[in-house]
């Protein structure tokens, strides 16, 4: 595993929520078609996913949407672009209503990719809620 420093590039920045605009699904839709064309990254498809949040950092301009794995129950979090980003909690960080948390952009997206635990899939046979044989028959083919 990469040191932890590695794994990031840039400060970590603060974000607020967007609680006004509704899921959008274009980032990790086009990030699947990117990861379908590559047979070496692990496979996932849009429908594994929750909707969970739309974050706003205001310094940089950078929307992220927050989206859930259905069942490793870990985070996406991708901005319009599809880059990658993790949320990185720090002591003091404030709470008010509307505090979406720190985050920080992956240098790398593979490193993302397995931050999703998809290989548990195979590593454990854990059961899969949205199996790759029902992909080619759902709305985001």
């Amino acid at each position: 595993m990469p040191v932890r420093s590695a794994l990031y590039m840039g400060s970590s920045f603060t974000t607020t929520l967007d609680l006004e605009t509704g899921p959008d699904w274009a980032p990790l839709e086009a990030v699947a078609r990117v990861v379908r064309q590559s047979p070496d990254l692990p496979q996932f498809h849009p429908g594994e996913f929750m909707y969970m949040a739309t974050l706003h950092a205001a310094r940089s301009q950078v929307r992220i949407h927050l989206y859930k794995h259905v069942d490793t129950r870990r985070y996406l979090n991708l901005d319009d672009g599809g880059h990658a980003y993790a949320y990185h909690y720090r002591l003091g960080d404030g709470h008010a209503a509307n505090f979406g948390g720190r985050y920080r952009r992956y240098r790398n997206f593979l490193d993302a990719l397995d931050r999703l635990d998809l290989q548990a899939f195979e590593r454990e046979r854990l059961f899969r809620s949205f199996p790759p044989e029902e992909w080619h028959t759902s709305q985001w083919v």
